[in-house]
C-alpha cells in the first residue's frame, strides 16, 4: 500500500525539460508562500492572483511551482494542501527559470526549471500519506542548505549591525510561539503577524517575525522547547524600536521542522538539545 502511488509513472524533478508535456509529478510541500493580488495591465481596475510552492522529490532535488489566474481559482488552489503534504501535478508547463530575477524573491533551488499550473490544464491533488512511499515523506526533515551553512543566535547578535539586511539561515529551537496578530493597512489589505521566539546554547532568547499566513500556520504547530527548526533564508536586520538583532520569514525563506538528519550530524549541538527532539 505505502509503494502503490510511488510506483506509477511519474517524471522525476532531475528530469525535467521544456519540450515535455503530459506530465505527472510527485512531490512533497516543503515550502508555500500567501496568495497575492495585483494589477491586470490587460484589464485595468481588475487583478490577477498568484501563489507559489516549493516541492521536492529526492534528497538533491526541489523546484518552485507557481500558478496565475482569478481570484477564485488561485484560492481553491491554495486552500488545497499545505507544507508537508505530497502532491501529484498534472500537466505543468515547464519553464526556465530566471535566476537572478527569481531567485530575489523566491527559494533558490539546484534546478534549471519552474513549473507554471494553468487553471485549464493543469491539476494538483493530493496523496494520503498511506499511499505514499515512506522515502518521499521523509524529506519534509531534511533542510535545503548544507549542515554546515547557518549561522548561531549569538554570532548573529554579536554581529550586529554587519549582518543588517542579510539573508541567511539559522538553527535554533522554539522557546515561545505568539498569538497571531490581525491587521488592515492603510489600502486595505488584511494584514497578520506573529512572533516567535529562538534560542539555542549562545542565546536564550531571538525573535523570528512571521508576516504570512503560510509561516505562521506552521509556527503555530511547532511546540515550545520540543521543536527544532533550520530556517533558510531568513532576512537578519536590526530592530530599532527594540535595540536588537530579529530574523524575518520572507518569501524565498523554507523552514524545516525537527530536522532530525541535520542535527544528528551538525556540530556544537550537544545530545540534550538532539533529545528535544
Amino acid at each position: 500500500m505505502a509503494n502503490s502511488i510511488a510506483s506509477k509513472n511519474f517524471t522525476a524533478l532531475s528530469d525535467l525539460h521544456p519540450n515535455m508535456a503530459n506530465l505527472k509529478i510527485i512531490g512533497i510541500v516543503i515550502g508555500k508562500t500567501d496568495v497575492k493580488g495585483f494589477p491586470d495591465r490587460k484589464n485595468i481596475g481588475s487583478e490577477r492572483y498568484t501563489f507559489s510552492f516549493t516541492i521536492r522529490d529526492s534528497t538533491t532535488h526541489f523546484v518552485n511551482a507557481t500558478s496565475w489566474g482569478k481570484e477564485d481559482y488561485i484560492r481553491s488552489l491554495s486552500d488545497g494542501f499545505r507544507v508537508g503534504e505530497c502532491v501529484i501535478i498534472e500537466n505543468p508547463l515547464i519553464q526556465r527559470k530566471e535566476l537572478e530575477r527569481e531567485e530575489k524573491f523566491s527559494p533558490a533551488t539546484p534546478s534549471d526549471y519552474k513549473l507554471l499550473l494553468s487553471e485549464n490544464h493543469s491539476m494538483v491533488k493530493v496523496c494520503s500519506s498511506y499511499e505514499v512511499d515512506a522515502k518521499l515523506l521523509s524529506l519534509i526533515y531534511l533542510p535545503v542548505k548544507e549542515s554546515c551553512d547557518y549561522y548561531s543566535l549569538g554570532d548573529i547578535v554579536a554581529n550586529g549591525h554587519s549582518l543588517d539586511g542579510r539573508i541567511i539561515n539559522v538553527l535554533a529551537a522554539v522557546r515561545s510561539v505568539g498569538e497571531p496578530k490581525y491587521f488592515t493597512t492603510s489600502d486595505r489589505r488584511k494584514g497578520q503577524r506573529c512572533e516567535v521566539k529562538l534560542y539555542d546554547e549562545t542565546e536564550s532568547s531571538f525573535a523570528m517575525i512571521c508576516w504570512d499566513n503560510e509561516s505562521i500556520l506552521l509556527a503555530q504547530s511547532w511546540v515550545p522547547r520540543e521543536t527544532v527548526i533550520f530556517a533558510s533564508d531568513v532576512r537578519i536586520s536590526f530592530d530599532k524600536f527594540r535595540n536588537c538583532m530579529t530574523a524575518t520569514v520572507i518569501s524565498k525563506t523554507i523552514i524545516t521542522t525537527n530536522p532530525v538528519f541535520f542535527i544528528s550530524q551538525s556540530k556544537g549541538w550537544t545530545e540534550s538539545e538532539c533529545a528535544l527532539l
